[in-house]
């Protein structure tokens, strides 16, 4: 069934003057005047299962309460006490089954009373999601199993205004003929990458947006050719019409996709990691909105489908505690959650929410001369007492080429645009190195980003624009190792010395001891004189130097001037 997408919001009917309802009326305002009591507390929540019940209503859910009608239901997600499970496990699924089992069983006799509906379970936040009647919540508010209850919010795609009208037809030319790079895929250096052997290969990404065009040529398949069976499109999942095939009746999600994953079958190369399979769950409708409840869902569903990133480009200005346990429980689980900052700026603390969260990798635009996009959100972030920069880092979101329905391609700008190059490009670095955590991650994306704006990670650029090509094969400050052959001999002496440094240097400069050098890296020097020599080598390449000393490490004898005579050191 398609779901329609209504905001929390007050519908109140025209009220009969009849003696039942007025009855009903009388009842219905005790028990909101009962959770009235507890709105003042709700904006002061202390985040600990302990909390007595009356700080279980969080503050948005308290407002909504006070603009909806006696009989009208408002989407929730009602989050349990335990919130330690390991939802991944067999074990774990099992025991947050059971942990549900007595809430569900309560929403679902409620249910039949016309009092609840939409009853969705959530295992990686041990949550229930429903939409229930204020008498319901009431009756929520008194469980000792339940921990909190927050309002199931209508989120929505980055920035709606996203979309130009910038077309780019697809081209004539035969398959597998690419005519162009995107200029976001040059800017971050990819086809460097490409050249090393490295797309993306055996890489999943999660998409978790409008949809994709399964039909693009660019997104059909991983070679472009009709004679192998070798889908890119290995996942599906519509939590907005429950349609068993892919599908994308907005266009945002397919031009994601190409961004992370395209192969430029059809005239343009518009994906950082063409060597991606996509994963793809629909939670926004043709409107671009949908519920955080089914985004989390899409999320648990990602990393039950051994998704290695998950490439999500929406949010919403309200927090949630669904959320931050969201992200960290799919960090925890190895996961990378790459997440756009939002279209709000230039004003600061504006990222949405779960770019908001700490653990999240969240993604700020720049535009083709590398200056911060005017919309591109900005930190800092204040939550649950912290203070952070966001974004995490930047990269190309103004006029992005990449793939729409029906095989063409269109320039379009946001974070959201941003978001997959970031995706693309974590890939690119897990098919390097795969046994990456999130932290290495992250940290190597933000030590090889491009410092842009203040010096150092600010709440503009965060650390900067992202490099595909260093983050994936990085530079690290080179030590300087060397041998030599011989170390000790009668003069003239010939000595071959072999540098043996490590971290990659591209530059070297050799001392003798003898009040020469040399910068070639594996040099031959002639001793002329007896001596002792110390040799010294200094390593460098971007990253820094190094230099590596050896205290008389040449030893030079004299040479035998006359025979029969011979050195006192012989």
């Amino acid at each position: 069934m398609k779901r329609s997408v209504n905001r929390c919001k007050k519908t109140v009917n025209p009220l009969k003057k009849m003696v039942p309802e007025l009855i009903c009326i009388i009842c219905m305002s005790l028990v909101l005047i009962s959770l009235f009591s507890f709105t003042a507390l709700a904006g002061d929540i202390n985040l600990s299962p302990s909390i007595n019940s009356n700080d279980k209503i969080s503050t948005s859910l308290s407002s909504k309460i006070a603009e909806t009608s006696a009989t009208e239901q408002i989407p929730v997600i009602i989050l349990l006490a335990d919130q330690h499970i390991a939802f991944n496990t067999a074990n774990g699924k099992s025991q947050i089954e059971s942990n549900q089992k007595n809430l569900i069983k309560f929403l679902e006799n409620e249910k039949s009373n016309n009092k609840v509906k939409e009853i969705k379970p959530i295992k990686i936040v041990n949550a229930v999601a429903a939409s229930v009647t204020p008498e319901v919540l009431a009756s929520l508010v008194k469980r000792p199993d339940v921990w909190k209850i927050e309002c199931d919010e209508v989120v929505s795609i980055i920035g709606q205004s996203e979309t130009s009208t910038t077309e780019i037809e697809a081209s004539t030319t035969p398959q597998n003929t690419i005519s162009a790079n995107a200029w976001g895929v040059d800017k971050i250096e990819a086809p460097a990458v490409w050249q090393k052997g490295i797309n993306g290969k055996g890489i999943t990404v999660a998409v978790v947006d409008t949809g994709i065009d399964s039909k693009h040529p660019d997104l059909d398949d991983l070679d472009d050719n009709a004679n192998t069976n070798d889908p890119k499109i290995v996942g599906w999942i519509d939590y907005i019409n429950s349609q068993s095939s892919p599908y994308d009746d907005h266009g945002h999600g397919t031009h994601v996709s190409g961004t992370i994953s395209g192969t430029g079958a059809n005239g343009m190369q518009t994906g950082v990691a063409p060597g991606t399979q996509l994963i793809a769950a629909k939670v926004f409708d043709a409107y671009g909105s949908g519920y955080s409840s089914d985004v989390i869902l899409a999320f648990e569903w990602a990393v039950n489908n051994k998704a290695r990133i998950i490439s999500y480009s929406g949010g919403s200005s309200y927090h949630s505690s669904a959320y931050t346990t969201t992200i960290n429980n799919v960090v925890a689980a190895g996961v990378i959650p790459v997440i756009a900052a939002g279209n709000s700026g230039p004003g600061s603390s504006t990222i949405s929410c779960p770019g908001d969260e700490i653990n999240s990798f969240t993604v700020g635009a720049t535009d083709s001369s590398d200056v911060i996009a005017y919309f591109s959100s900005r930190g800092p972030v204040t939550l649950d007492g912290q203070t952070y920069i966001k974004p995490d880092f930047s990269a190309p979101g103004v006029d992005v080429t990449s793939t729409v329905p029906g095989g063409g391609y269109e320039a379009w700008s946001g974070t959201s645009m941003a978001t997959p190059h970031v995706s693309g490009t974590v890939a690119l670095m897990l098919e390097k190195t795969p046994t990456l955590k999130p932290s290495e991650v992250k940290q190597k994306l933000e030590s090889t980003a491009v410092d842009l704006g203040s010096v150092g990670k600010d709440n503009n650029y965060g650390s900067g624009r992202i490099n595909a090509l260093k983050a994936a094969f990085p530079i690290t400050v080179p030590v300087a190792k060397f041998s030599a052959t011989p170390i000790s001999g009668k003069a003239p002496l010939t000595v071959a010395f072999t540098d043996k440094s490590t971290g990659t240097p591209t530059k070297w400069k050799w001392t003798f001891g003898d009040g020469t050098t040399s910068t070639t890296q594996n040099p031959k020097h002639k001793y002329l004189v007896e001596g002792n020599y110390t040799v010294s080598l200094k390593a460098t390449n971007d990253a820094g130097s190094n230099t590596k000393t050896v205290k008389n490490y040449i030893k030079v004898t004299p040479t035998n001037t006359r025979p029969g005579i011979y050195s006192k050191n012989k």
